[in-house]
């Protein structure tokens, strides 16, 4: 659904998928359909990287701060396993986790990715070495908007608000791997109601016109659950978002690997 959605809408699709299935113990080279479905996308146009390892919350380092109020379950455990959770954080496991992802993906793929998004924007000092360590050319891990998140759990009086100090734009970090910043979320769980799926549309309208003056690319996420929520308002979201950015005249959808060729390039 989500490829035909891209499709007609023509736009390249930059997917974020998970190596290791944590509840089934399933890596994702054994998920034949899956496997099938990426590489014919791929030659397509659309785009593939590697989104965690199993995809927990701490794996990469400490959740964006605010990100841990959107997940009760993570905020728990942060509070009784802050010790568990650093042991995680070491250079050699932070290695050894992205690594074992890599070695799925290139039974998948049959090469290294090349970007990596963390869950829940975390990360920390040896999560960005061990990405310099083993090779990778850009991740995107910060979020300077939390606005559609917190929305996401009713919070609708929230303004929208990019935090000072945070770029927007993409930028090479210290340990050699370009950062390329989040737009929101738009699409995350809204409930199932006319206005609140316009105030979801609107948010991502405005927060266009801040990356667009400010010349910083905006990366637009969803998530599948997102999208197929209640009767999938996500979806309702995006059809409406989608051509409105359109008719703008100044957005223009393209996917990483254009994106990084141009900073790259640039830079």
């Amino acid at each position: 659904r989500q490829l035909d959605f891209l499709d007609r809408h023509g736009i390249p699709g930059v997917f974020f998928v998970i190596p290791h299935a944590k509840a089934t113990k399933v890596d994702l080279d054994e998920d034949v359909e899956l496997v099938s479905m990426m590489r014919a996308a791929q030659k397509r146009g659309h785009e593939f990287y590697q989104h965690g390892f199993i995809h927990t919350a701490f794996e990469c380092g400490i959740p964006d701060l605010e990100m841990l109020t959107v997940d009760q379950e993570a905020f728990n455990y942060f509070n009784t396993q802050r010790e568990e959770i650093e042991r995680g954080h070491t250079l050699g496991a932070q290695v050894k986790m992205l690594e074992n992802g890599q070695r799925i993906w290139r039974r998948v793929l049959g090469e290294n990715s090349v970007g990596f998004r963390p869950g829940w924007g975390a990360y920390c000092e040896n999560f960005y070495r061990a990405l310099g360590i083993l090779g990778y050319d850009w991740v995107s891990s910060k979020i300077p908007c939390m606005t559609s998140w917190l929305w996401s759990i009713e919070k609708w009086d929230v303004p929208m608000l990019f935090r000072e100090g945070m770029k927007t734009e993409p930028h090479l970090l210290k340990q050699g791997v370009w950062e390329y910043p989040m737009a929101g979320d738009y699409a995350f769980h809204v409930p199932s109601d006319v206005q609140k799926i316009r105030d979801m549309v609107d948010l991502g309208l405005r927060e266009f016109e801040v990356f667009f003056e400010r010349k910083h690319p905006m990366l637009l996420l969803s998530h599948y659950h997102g999208l197929e929520y209640l009767d999938s308002t996500g979806y309702a979201v995006n059809e409406d978002l989608i051509p409105r950015l359109k008719k703008t005249g100044r957005a223009e959808f393209i996917g990483m690997k254009e994106l990084v060729r141009r900073y790259s390039k640039s830079g």
